[in-house]
């Protein structure tokens, strides 16, 4: 029988470092990115479940399937009166209505009343005394009517069979690879089951040990939540519980006089004799480095007077029944925090007189020690004004200052500790919202332990902090003064917001910012409201929406918007809005969140048209919830010119998705154009190309060409019509590393194997076999995310001067990738992409292309030259991408960035009568397919070489396309086998076909 180790809860560890570099010890989950489920599969879903029958007796509610269990994850509606006259009773129906979806079992519901609106139950899922990850039920009740339920509960759950390794191979698992500088004991946890999805539909579940491993490497401590399978060793999960923290406008101090106190206690007329009272005061930082130290109150303070213990009042004042004159040895702990240098707690003796005692104790300790003491009481008072029934926080948390190392602050579980000066940063126990944001997430921790729950999302946990932060002090910035020497903040929320999900990078804090930003600008559409927006903000932290593992930040995202809708409504009937439904669905959406936050649109971009015949734009949605009431429609927005005003067309649903016909155009007309889905309150989903509606720096939108054809090519590959491309300009260049160069992309992810990691492309844009582009440096096999990525600096690929005055309408399209915020990058989106245009030989230059958003895929881009610059016979344009360098920020403000361009096509007005006479160019065809010899291959690019490849990639045989697009010829000496022709269509795009040699 295995033999585990003692059991230690799992808790949070949070840090205060900006976004670092990735972590190569995590390992994701790899079910953890499941994609969205479809609008057909949730029909399904509906179907094969209790679902109608549920809905019929239960008008105008709605739910969201849960992919894998089949089950509602999400249902609510209006409020239904369950019958009972007390939660044992109303919860007996419940489980005889989960019963009837299949919901088999024991579980023991545990009834959360809290102060908020809603109350709450849940029931875990066990299987044998064995937690089930993910299994849950869920209901949420308003006035003891019941307004949502959900069921993430696996039905087929099962202890997996087999030989359990012994604990010293688990443990070896668990560390191997790991390097720390210190090890910390190791640490086991409970026992849990995993349910892994399978492509089949089927779910694996793995019997896992929870370790905690930890240590330190440097100063800086580490801590990894990792579940090893207990029957392979397999690590299936490690997450590093540190996390990082980044602030503007000061809380006003609050000024509190001795007399004021004494008014306070009744004391205006104290009688002959006084027992010994006063108030308490020190020098502390009200809230930054940069300010003046004040004499500002010690709230909860311990007073250990002979006969009778104590505390300081929130206002540093006491009343006592001892008489004086004594003196008391007074330390730095109290109610909430307990503070300790190098493992000391700051304490002296103190004289106290009958009558009131005007207290000053800035000889206690040293000003970071008292101003640590001051803020986690400020905190911890904040907390309880919005939860007064959540206790389990209620103790001195023991506050560390001066912790080795420097620039970092971090929450571990059981304390919040504090680095000194160095490193060009303040001590960190300065900054007051520092101090609240480690707090913070020792707020996440417990109260979602309170509820059986683990506070897993990191970017949920960096965001909740901040909030915690902002709503105590009216911040707008987290962690000003952070750097010496600077005012400035690590994170700021009053400008350019982060938006889901095109700013989802997988770095905990860059991804908090979203569901941050969207509570601080709801907060300001409430009118700026904290009182408002807390009311709203406890009643759904009770969601437990942060049990979503990293990576399904769209479901836990989505999931805080219904809850704050339902913690605004005012009738238990969502369906009919809310009293405050425009300010919060516009908070929201401003950051992306919206009703529909799990749709997608599928879309085929129209690359050509022909001239004078109207576009047809066609694409699919995936609307996850059934939303109708909120919906509004799917549009398309159009613009025909550059710069020129958007036109929005509403796309009519038939049987195979939505339609839309963009009018006709002239030959030369590039038609730029983006989807999206429209809700009632005025919010844009499922954007195509995502982030194409931004206001700042959008992102590309499809492009469709309009009448014309290519006439000048650079691939890579076989074709380099432009000239010879400069990949690096020399006395203008400065980027160390990353410099652009033709190659054939390797790629780099931040988790090997994992395409949602992705950094620099792994293969080029052209179709077929792996070929050549323009990158900014070949990542080296086998190396790391960044290994070889634009550093320190700018690098520049230049095309040649070319005459434009022969073409009568040129156009130009490319195809590029651009990297600045990749997974768990360092500094995310501080980097610019640029392209620039110049008609005097690179005398003077338009910017194209000046912006922040990265794109990881293959983009492209078109314009029409006149559009931008007169075309001349000195036309030169250039690629940039940058790495900033900002001495004293972290990493000096370095990032990740990488860049590749590809198949740069130039094309003109193209001949109407030729098009006419040849409409099966744009159609390729191989016939016949399979053939023993001859053959004819129609559709090609006119006169350009079309070339035969085998399987590994050897060319066995080149044809030149006639006039027509045309090649034929003979393949009767070639072994049977499958081939493929590989060249260009007509419109320029690089083309594949296949090709069956057999024998008769």
């Amino acid at each position: 029988m295995l033999r585990f180790l003692a059991l230690t809860a799992a808790v949070g560890l949070s840090s205060l470092l900006p976004a670092q570099q990735p972590d190569a010890f995590e390992i994701r989950f790899r079910a953890a990115n499941a994609p969205a489920p479809s609008q057909e599969q949730q029909a399904a879903l509906r179907a094969q479940s209790a679902w109608p029958a549920f809905a019929a007796a239960h008008d105008r509610w709605q739910t969201v399937m849960h992919p894998v269990t089949g089950l509602p994850h999400r249902a609510y509606g209006p409020a239904w009166d369950v019958p009972g006259a007390n939660w044992s009773d109303k919860l007996a129906v419940i489980d005889e209505m989960l019963n009837g979806f299949g919901v088999t079992g024991e579980w023991n519901w545990e009834v959360q009343e809290r102060a908020a609106k809603h109350d709450w139950a849940f029931a875990p899922q066990n299987v044998d005394g064995i937690p089930v990850e993910g299994g849950k039920l869920m209901t949420k009740w308003l006035e003891g009517e019941l307004v949502a339920w959900g069921a993430d509960w696996y039905r087929n759950a099962a202890v997996p069979e087999g030989e359990l390794l012994d604990e010293s191979t688990l443990w070896a698992a668990a560390v191997q690879g790991m390097q720390f500088d210190e090890w910390a004991a190791p640490e086991a946890g409970a026992l849990r089951l995993l349910p892994e999805p399978l492509a089949s539909g089927d779910v694996r579940f793995h019997l896992v040990q929870e370790f905690t491993v930890a240590g330190r490497v440097a100063a800086l401590p580490k801590r990894y939540k990792t579940w090893v399978d207990v029957h392979t060793g397999e690590v299936l999960l490690r997450v590093n519980q540190v996390r990082h923290i980044s602030g503007s406008i000061a809380m006003p101090a609050t000024g509190n006089k001795p007399e004021r106190v004494v008014r306070r206690m009744g004391l205006d007329r104290p009688a002959a004799l006084l027992n010994v009272s006063g108030a308490v005061r020190a020098e502390v930082h009200a809230m930054y480095p940069y300010q003046g130290t004040e004499l500002l109150e010690v709230p909860h303070l311990a007073l250990n007077l002979p006969g009778q213990n104590l505390f300081t009042d929130a206002t540093g004042g006491f009343v006592s029944t001892v008489n004086g004159p004594l003196s008391v040895n007074i330390g730095l702990e109290g109610r909430w925090s307990t503070v300790a240098t190098n493992s000391v707690m700051p304490s002296g003796l103190v004289n106290l007189a009958d009558g009131y005692n005007n207290v000053v104790l800035s000889g206690l300790g040293n000003v970071k020690e008292r101003s640590a003491y001051r803020s986690v009481n400020q905190i911890h008072d904040h907390m309880k004004v919005w939860m007064p029934d959540f206790n389990d926080l209620d103790f001195p948390l023991q506050t560390n200052i001066d912790v080795a190392g420097e620039c970092n602050a971090f929450y571990d579980g059981s304390s919040v500790n504090f680095y000194p000066a160095g490193g060009g940063c303040n001590a960190t126990s300065l900054i007051a919202d520092v101090v609240w944001h480690e707090y913070g997430h020792g707020i996440n921790d417990f109260f979602y332990q309170s509820l059986g729950a683990f506070f897993m999302n990191g970017a949920m946990g960096e965001g909740y902090a901040d909030l915690w932060a902002m709503s105590l002090g009216d911040l707008a910035e987290i962690g000003k003064g952070f750097n010496e020497g600077s005012e400035e903040g690590i994170r700021r929320y009053d400008i350019d917001p982060k938006v889901y999900p095109q700013d989802l990078v997988g770095e905990v804090h860059a991804d908090g910012e979203i569901i941050c930003g969207a509570w601080y600008d709801t907060h300001l559409l409430l009118g700026g409201d904290w009182a408002m927006t807390m009311s709203l903000f406890v009643d759904a932290y009770a969601g437990l929406q942060a049990e979503a593992m990293d990576g399904n930040e769209g479901q836990a995202f989505t999931d805080v918007l219904i809850d704050v809708l339902q913690a605004d409504d005012d009738d238990g009937d969502l369906s009919n809005g809310t009293p405050n439904a425009l300010a919060i669905i516009e908070g929201f959406d401003l950051h992306g969140i919206t009703i529909f936050g799990y749709a997608e649109m599928d879309h085929s971009p129209v690359e050509f048209a022909a001239a004078e015949a109207p576009v047809t734009i066609t694409g699919d949605t995936e609307i996850l919830f059934p939303y109708s009431l909120y919906f509004d429609g799917v549009k398309v927005r159009y613009q025909t010119e550059a710069g020129g005003a958007w036109t929005e067309m509403d796309m009519a649903e038939g049987a195979d998705g939505y339609t839309a016909e963009l009018p006709a155009q002239p030959a030369g007309t590039v038609i730029s154009y983006y989807l999206f889905i429209l809700d009632d309150f005025g919010g844009l989903s499922a954007v195509d190309p995502v982030g194409a509606a931004a206001e700042a720096y959008p992102n590309l939108p499809h492009f469709t060409l309009v009448g014309v054809e290519p006439l000048l090519i650079n691939d890579s590959d076989e074709y380099a019509d432009f000239g010879f491309w400069e990949t690096g300009v020399p006395g203008y260049d400065n980027a160390t590393t990353g410099q652009w160069e033709e190659a054939i992309p390797v790629g780099s992810f931040g988790v090997v194997g994992d395409p949602a990691t992705i950094a620099a492309p792994n293969v080029d844009h052209s179709p077929g076999l792996a070929g050549f582009a323009f990158v900014t440096g070949v990542n080296p096999a086998g190396g790391s995310i960044g290994a070889n990525d634009v550093d320190a600096g700018h690098t520049t690929l230049q095309s040649p001067v070319m005459d434009l005055t022969a073409y009568e309408h040129p156009v130009i399209a490319y195809w590029r990738w651009f990297c600045n915020a990749p997974y768990s990058g360092a500094n995310p989106r501080s980097d610019w992409w640029q392209v620039q245009l110049s008609n005097d030989g690179g005398a003077t230059w338009t910017y194209l292309e000046n912006t922040l958003q990265q794109d990881l895929s293959w983009r492209r881009n078109a314009f029409v030259v006149e559009d931008w610059i007169e075309p001349t016979d000195a036309f030169v344009m250039r690629f940039i991408a940058s790495d900033s360098t900002t001495v004293g920020e972290y990493l000096d403000g370095g990032s990740l960035v990488e860049a590749a361009v590809d198949d740069i096509v130039l094309y003109d007005l193209a001949n109407p009568d030729a098009v006419a006479a040849q409409p099966e160019q744009a159609a390729l065809r191989v016939f016949p397919n399979p053939t023993a010899a001859a053959f004819v291959a129609q559709g090609w690019w006119p006169r350009r070489e079309v070339r035969l490849v085998n399987g590994v990639g050897a060319e066995v045989g080149v044809w030149s396309a006639n006039a027509s697009g045309q090649i034929q010829g003979n393949l009767a000496h070639l072994a049977p086998g499958l081939y493929h022709f590989v060249g260009r269509d007509a419109h320029g795009r690089r083309q594949s076909r296949a090709i069956q040699v057999v024998r008769p």
